[in-house]
């Protein structure tokens, strides 16, 4: 590990957001940085001994000695918490180096900071191979997390209970309590505090965010800046303009409650959206969106229900913008607690931000259906139309996804699938549950060309595993057949 540490570095001059090295011949150089964004980061390794500014030159180290022991008392005495460190002295090309394996701490114990400089400047981050100062807000969530705080049962403490939708409240609780029995033996009141609606620590009762939020009259009177703004830019950069000069086709402000901010944002996005016919092969005709509306739903949905609500992003609203290629979505906050890019919808448990507002809107039936479905979807119906996954990204204080409707094949950007060609495909995959041939499934589709048969709809199927040959040793064999595959 080591050494395809040096040789990375040494072959692309360039440390990453793991590898980080040291010139340290002429004394012991500064890493509290490094072991503080290591430690709040993904981990990583620390080779003291290397020069970054003689193109990654083997120098060594100037007492290895004498370093090891600054290591262990800076990692000891000078970081909150304490670092343990895995030590490593070793040679390399005749010079004496010396190798700090840093793991990444518990989520309860971050952030890691160096404490003759405090939490607020002595807390870092690594982006890329940089080793950066945490903001206020990558700080408090930290915090937040650690502290077990959960923003969306906050109390509103300018609204009061004539500020909800009472007949929508009564509603969901008879519901709530024909679902429990031992929660339909509390009074009205106290099953608006057990289901986090209300706040009853006070004299006074106040709705929570999450009871504004989801049966609010109008929450943004309370909270102006949690709302949708939905563009349309007439190009495929923002700042790019149209034929007039504008510098977007529609944009929309859209508030309400949580459901309906939902709906107005798919309403948007369909109304701007190019929508295609098709005719099958019974003279049946479907409409068929630029985008599949299920994936949308369900990547709006997820900004709007597990976005951050927390005072230090509460003027921050979730962005949703349409370009010629693309749909992008960006809510504020960073992914919460253990979540990890990498673990979206997958089978690992995801933690939740907004645990009441989840429950409220599982409860009601009405935006969330099967919790953690959402991602699986959204692949699967992407997947379907013939587009690219969607694509995630976190920054360091919101977190993005992009649908897009182009595909690169062979270096080239090809369109979106035609909806006849889909059909066809599908047609395909219902008749191929028994062996057929290119000749058989041509005549099938009532189609003149084998060669259309065969790159547009054969192929793309084979290449997105939805389709399979029975002669995979010879692919190209004149009596090849193809079998739809089990999924």
């Amino acid at each position: 590990m080591i050494i395809e540490a040096i040789e990375y570095v040494k072959k692309y001059q360039t440390e990453n957001n793991r590898i980080e090295v040291k010139k340290a011949l002429g004394g012991f150089p500064t890493c509290y940085d490094t072991l503080s964004s290591f430690s709040n980061k993904y981990g990583g390794i620390i080779i003291f001994g290397i020069d970054e500014n003689r193109n990654f030159e083997i120098t060594g180290v100037y007492d290895i000695n004498d370093l090891q022991k600054k290591i262990s008392s800076l990692c000891n005495d000078s970081m909150e918490p304490i670092i343990r460190p895995d030590i490593l002295p070793f040679e390399y090309e005749g010079k004496q180096l010396l190798a700090v394996k840093v793991d990444e701490i518990s989520q309860n114990k971050k952030p890691c900071y160096y404490k003759p400089k405090g939490l607020k400047g002595g807390s870092y981050t690594r982006i890329g191979d940089s080793d950066l100062l945490m903001t206020d807000y990558e700080i408090y969530a930290l915090q937040s997390y650690k502290d077990h705080i959960f923003e969306d049962i906050r109390p509103n403490k300018r609204a009061s209970l004539n500020d909800l939708n009472n007949e929508a409240l009564k509603e969901y609780i008879d519901k709530i309590k024909r679902e429990k029995p031992n929660f339909a033996k509390n009074n009205y009141n106290k099953c608006l505090k057990l289901s986090g609606i209300i706040d009853l620590s006070e004299e006074n009762i106040y709705p929570t965010l999450a009871g504004t939020l989801i049966f609010g009259e109008y929450p943004q009177s309370f909270y102006p800046q949690l709302f949708v703004a939905c563009t349309v830019i007439p190009g495929k950069e923002l700042g790019e303009v149209g034929l007039l000069g504008e510098r977007f086709l529609d944009n929309k402000r859209i508030e309400g409650t949580i459901e309906e901010m939902l709906e107005g944002t798919m309403n948007f996005l369909q109304r701007n959206m190019k929508t295609s016919v098709i005719i099958n092969s019974d003279g049946k005709r479907t409409d068929r969106t630029e985008y599949p509306l299920e994936a949308l739903r369900e990547a709006i949905a997820n900004a709007l229900i597990h976005r951050d609500y927390s005072a230090q992003t509460e003027n921050a609203y979730i962005s949703v913008y349409m370009y010629n290629d693309r749909i992008e979505i960006i809510n504020p906050g960073a992914l919460y607690g253990t979540n990890k890019i990498e673990k979206l919808g997958t089978a690992t448990t995801m933690e939740s931000r907004n645990t009441t507002i989840v429950r409220i809107l599982e409860e009601k039936g009405s935006v969330i259906e099967n919790r953690h479905s959402g991602i699986p979807t959204m692949r699967r119906e992407m997947k379907n139309y013939g587009l690219p996954e969607p694509e995630f990204y976190e920054e360091r204080d919101s977190f993005k996804v992009i649908f897009r409707n182009t595909s690169v094949v062979n270096g080239q950007v090809s369109g979106q699938v035609s909806g006849q060609v889909l059909e066809y495909q599908k047609l395909v995959l219902e008749y191929c549950t028994l062996p057929k041939s290119t000749v058989e499934i041509k005549s099938y589709l009532n189609i003149n060309s084998r060669s259309y048969v065969r790159e547009k709809i054969i192929k793309p199927l084979i290449e997105r595993g939805l389709l399979s040959y029975t002669n995979k040793d010879h692919i190209n064999a004149s009596n090849q057949k193809y079998i739809t595959k089990k999924q």
